[in-house]
């Protein structure tokens, strides 16, 4: 009987919100800083728009093996402009607060959600129909998925649901074999408390194509993949990898886990995101986590790097404060991105279908007072570099200070 018990619940973001973009030291030389303490601050605060479409921006391929699971009737299209707001499992855990939720950014433009589909230990937040993954995944069932969906079909919101990958506590507790360990054998914690998974441990890549096949089959629109990486902050030099072999390069692990995603789910019709630092843009390495933005854009169909200005270092383009600097700070990041996709264009005979940028932009004060306007600025300069829509990043899902999103201010 396996004893480990998930650690307790942090939040997944800085202070105010979110997801991590990372606050990176400046260049490739700046590596090793990158993958160390600008990592601990960020923790993980976490071409054209595609037409409207109820499919996948790029079709299933020709023989290729069908979706195990019957495809529910009410899918929305894809919006053309993807305009999308982060929802926690924990205010979706209230149906009330979720309605409310929904109903209020929808009056401020919004056409998207992003809903976490596991809680903070990592427990997936609804009860899976499917009774494999029930056997093997922690399950918290905080929320009725097809409910929330359904609700959120209703008033045309396109559902995107997101989840960590590599870092999951429940899962770890459940399934040891495939955790991070100490050389003592008890398993290892980043500098939060939370145990992380070997991003070569294949059983792992199954079990979250697994969840996604099942919310695909619960109605959900797309979906999105986080904490697609390896471990980093915290001590590091004392993981002991059950899978991965330290011979080979992180940047062939992730790229194998991008390339499986892509075969067995957008292959297939599904449509997939990856929500990757946003200083991948800026540096073609794999900034010691395994994240190349070349390979991202050649296997999903949308990617998302976290911009958010404020983790940007002092001296990014010339700021001394980059959070001060919203419109500049998103738009050189995607100009960057687009270069990547532009040479990956040139040096291909016949590019694949390559993935769209729609990046998460900031709606929580850190390092300035993010004010509509400021929200805005970044909005523009997401427009002005081509993105195909944008995704709004509130920890606590408090959106008060969100402008029109659809009009310029």
């Amino acid at each position: 009987m396996n004893t480990l018990e998930p650690p307790t619940p942090v939040p997944e973001t800085p202070a105010p919100k979110g997801k991590s973009a990372l606050v990176i030291a400046s260049c490739v030389a700046a590596t090793l800083l990158i993958a160390g303490a600008c990592l601990l601050i960020a923790a993980n605060i976490r071409g054209a728009a595609p037409e409207n479409s109820g499919k996948s921006p790029h079709s299933a391929t020709e023989g290729s093996t069908p979706v195990d699971v019957a495809a529910p009737t009410a899918r929305l299209p894809l919006p053309v402009e993807v305009r999308g707001v982060y929802i926690t499992a924990s205010t979706a855990s209230s149906f009330d607060r979720y309605t409310k939720l929904i109903s209020s950014i929808k009056a401020k433009g919004a056409n998207a959600i992003v809903l976490d589909l596991k809680a903070a230990s990592g427990s997936l937040a609804f009860v899976p129909n499917s009774a494999t993954l029930r056997s093997e995944a922690p399950v918290k069932g905080l929320y009725d998925l097809d409910k929330l969906v359904a609700a959120a079909h209703v008033q045309g919101f396109y559902v995107i649901a997101r989840y960590p990958v590599f870092e999951d506590p429940a899962f770890a507790a459940k399934h040891p074999e495939a955790a991070l360990h100490r050389a003592d054998g008890s398993l290892w914690r980043d500098a939060r408390g939370l145990y992380w998974l070997d991003p070569a441990a294949e059983s792992v890549w199954k079990y979250n194509v697994d969840i996604a096949k099942e919310a695909y089959s619960r109605g959900v629109d797309e979906i999105q993949f986080d904490y697609i990486r390896f471990a980093t902050d915290g001590k590091t030099s004392q993981i002991v990898y059950p899978y991965y072999d330290a011979k080979k390069n992180m940047r062939s692990v992730i790229g194998g886990l991008f390339a499986y995603l892509d075969q067995n789910l957008r292959s297939q019709g599904i449509p997939i995101s990856a929500d990757v630092f946003g200083f991948t843009t800026w540096h073609q390495t794999d900034l010691g986590i395994g994240q190349w933005y070349a390979d991202t854009l050649a296997h999903f169909d949308f990617v998302s790097p976290m911009v958010y200005p404020s983790h940007y270092p002092s001296g990014t383009l010339g700021f001394k404060n980059p959070a001060a600097h919203p419109y500049e700070i998103v738009f050189d990041s995607l100009k960057k991105g687009g270069e990547v996709a532009a040479t990956m264009k040139a040096e291909a005979e016949s590019p694949p279908p390559m993935a769209s940028q729609r990046p998460w932009l900031q709606a929580f004060n850190m390092g300035a007072i993010y004010t509509p306007e400021m929200i805005y600025a970044q909005i523009k300069a997401a427009r002005d570099q081509g993105a195909s829509g944008f995704l709004l990043w509130n920890a606590g899902n408090n959106y008060s200070s969100l402008p029109n999103l659809t009009s310029n201010l």
